[in-house]
C-alpha cells in the first residue's frame, strides 16, 4: 500500500510556498472530519490544535511541555485516530498525539515521525509530492 500526495499551494506574505500537505481523516469517539496536514519530517510527534482537539473530544492527559524552534510550549498528552487513503487502500489507527497550548502560534495539524514508524516516507521537492509507502 503506498499513498502520494501532491505538495499543497499557500500563499504566505505575498509569496507562493509550496507544503508536502496531505488532507487526512482525524477521529474519535466516532466524531470524524477530513483536514490538511503537514508531513514533518523534523517534528517528534503528532501535533493537534487545541480547537480540534476540542471538537473531536480527545482527551486532554498529563501536561508536559514540548520544545521547537520558536522555543518551549506547554502540551498535554492524548491519542488520536487518523486514516489516510480510501477504499481497500487505507491506513486507519489510533496514535499518540500532543495538543500545544493555544497559545503556541503553531494552528496547524503536524505528523512528524509517529507516523513514520509504518511507512518509508518520500518527499521529492522537484515533483513537489511525498510518497508513503507502507512497511509490511
Amino acid at each position: 500500500m503506498s499513498f502520494t500526495f501532491n505538495y499543497r499551494k499557500e500563499k504566505i506574505e505575498e509569496k507562493t510556498r509550496y507544503f508536502p500537505k496531505a488532507v487526512i481523516t482525524l477521529f474519535n469517539k466516532g466524531i470524524k472530519f477530513d483536514y490538511p496536514a503537514l508531513l514533518d519530517s523534523g517534528a517528534t510527534d503528532i501535533f493537534i490544535p487545541k480547537q480540534i482537539a476540542e471538537a473531536l473530544e480527545l482527551d486532554f492527559k498529563e501536561e508536559n511541555i514540548a520544545s521547537s524552534w520558536n522555543g518551549d510550549f506547554k502540551v498535554w498528552n492524548s491519542h488520536i485516530g487518523v486514516i489516510l487513503g480510501k477504499g481497500s487502500q487505507t491506513f486507519r489507527k489510533v496514535l499518540p498525539c500532543l495538543i500545544p497550548d493555544s497559545e503556541n502560534p503553531n494552528q496547524e495539524v503536524i505528523l512528524g515521525r509517529v507516523l513514520f514508524n509504518f511507512f518509508e516516507v518520500t518527499f521529492n521537492e522537484q515533483k513537489r509530492t511525498t510518497k508513503l509507502k507502507k512497511i509490511q
